[in-house]
C-alpha cells in the first residue's frame, strides 16, 4: 500500500456517521442571502439557474465525473513526484483514476485528467493542489501566453494558495457561470476563491479555461460545489472537441524572434548558375552544397527549376564572412567542374 502523502481531511469533508450534514428541513443560506436549496431553484430560459446546489446535496453522490486540468510541464513533475510516488498516492488515498498525458515536442502544456465520484474527484484535485502549494513557487515558471498564463492579478501566497486550471467544455459553461454570472459570484464569495472564465475557447476545441485560485481547504469546498453544478448538464458535453496540446504559439514565436536577433548583422545575397551546372554544385545526395553550408556557416537556398529559365537561383544568408566564404567556395567548386568537363572534351 502506498504511504500516505497528504491530511486526509478537510474542513467540510462529510463524516461517515452524517453524510447529509444537515436536516431535510435546513435550507442553507449563502453570502448574498439566497437560499441554496436546490428545490428552490430559479432557472432562466437558457437553463442557466441563479443558485447553488447545497455542499452537502447528496442526490447525485455516487454519480462518476471526469476532470481535465492544464498543467506545465513543470508542474506536472511536482504533480507525479519522484518514481510517480505523490500521483500514486492520491489515486489511492482518493479512490480515483489519474493520469498526466505525455508531452508534446515544442508544448509547455499537459493535461491532467481525474475520475471518480463527485467528491472523491474534488478531494484528489485538492491534493494535486496541495502538491503544488508543497513545491517551491521560484522553481514554477510563470508563462505570458495562453492558455498557462494567470488569468487572476492575484499573486499567489507560497505555501499558502495555488491555482487549478479547469478545462470545461463550453456547452457546461452556462450551469456553472449561473444566469448573469450569479453562481460564479457566489462561488467566490462562499469559498473565498478567485473563480475566473476565459472568454476564448481553447486553441481546436469547444472547452474553455476555468481558473481556481485559493488555498488547499477553499479549493476542495468549491470544487464539490462545481462538481454539483456540472453533473447538472452532464449530458450537454456529448459531442465536445477536447483540446490538444501542441507545439504553442509562444515557441514558435520566440524561435523566430531569436532568428531576428541573431541575424541583426546577417546579410543576403543571391547568385544565378546555369542549370546544366547545378547538380554538380549540388552534388551526389547534397554533398557538396552541405560541405559549403558546414565550412562557412552560411545558410543556401536553391530555387527550384523553372521551364524556360537557362538559370537556377542561390540565395546565400549569414554573416558577412560567412556569405563571402559560401560564395567563394561556390565559385570554386563551378571552376573545378568547368575545368574537369573542358579536359573530358580535349580527350
Amino acid at each position: 500500500m502506498t504511504e500516505s502523502l497528504f491530511d486526509t481531511k478537510f474542513t467540510s469533508e462529510p463524516s461517515a456517521g452524517n453524510t447529509a450534514g444537515i436536516s431535510s428541513e435546513e435550507s442553507p443560506i449563502n453570502s448574498t442571502g439566497v437560499s441554496t436549496n436546490t428545490n428552490n431553484t430559479n432557472e432562466n430560459a437558457n437553463g442557466e439557474t441563479n443558485t447553488l446546489p447545497s455542499i452537502n446535496d447528496n442526490s447525485n453522490s455516487a454519480a462518476l465525473i471526469n476532470y481535465r486540468v492544464l498543467v506545465s510541464a513543470k508542474e506536472s513533475g511536482c504533480l507525479i513526484g519522484q518514481n510517480g510516488a505523490v500521483i500514486d498516492s492520491i489515486r489511492e488515498e482518493t479512490n480515483t483514476k489519474a493520469g498526466i498525458s505525455k508531452l508534446q515536442p515544442g508544448s509547455h502544456e499537459r493535461i491532467l485528467t481525474v475520475s471518480g465520484t463527485l467528491d472523491d474527484c474534488a478531494k484528489a484535485l485538492s491534493y494535486f493542489a496541495q502538491a503544488l502549494c508543497n513545491a517551491n513557487i521560484e522553481n514554477l515558471v510563470n508563462y505570458s501566453y495562453f492558455p498557462l498564463k494567470q488569468l487572476s492579478l492575484n499573486p499567489c501566497v507560497e505555501g499558502e494558495t495555488t491555482i487549478l486550471r479547469l478545462l470545461i467544455p463550453n456547452a457546461q459553461m452556462g450551469t456553472l457561470i449561473g444566469s448573469k454570472g450569479a453562481r460564479i459570484q457566489q462561488i467566490q464569495a462562499n469559498y473565498n476563491i478567485s473563480m475566473i472564465a476565459s472568454k476564448s475557447f481553447l486553441p481546436g476545441s469547444n472547452e474553455r479555461l476555468v481558473e481556481l485560485q485559493g488555498t488547499v481547504d477553499n479549493l476542495y469546498d468549491s470544487l464539490r460545489i462545481i462538481s454539483r453544478c456540472l453533473i447538472e448538464d452532464f449530458s450537454s458535453i456529448v459531442g465536445t472537441s477536447y483540446y490538444v496540446p501542441k507545439a504553442s504559439n509562444y515557441a514558435r514565436n520566440y524561435s523566430q524572434t531569436n532568428k531576428r536577433v541573431n541575424n541583426q548583422n546577417a546579410v543576403t545575397t543571391s547568385i544565378s548558375f546555369a542549370n546544366d551546372m547545378v547538380g554538380a554544385l549540388i552534388g551526389k545526395n547534397g554533398s557538396r552544397i552541405q560541405g559549403v553550408r558546414k565550412v562557412s556557416g552560411a545558410t543556401i537556398g536553391i530555387s527550384d527549376e523553372v521551364e524556360g529559365k537557362p538559370e537556377r537561383i542561390f540565395t546565400i544568408s549569414g554573416t558577412t564572412h560567412a556569405v563571402e566564404k559560401a560564395k567563394s567556395l561556390l565559385y570554386h567548386n563551378l571552376e573545378r567542374e568547368e575545368q574537369r568537363r573542358a579536359e573530358s572534351e580535349s580527350k
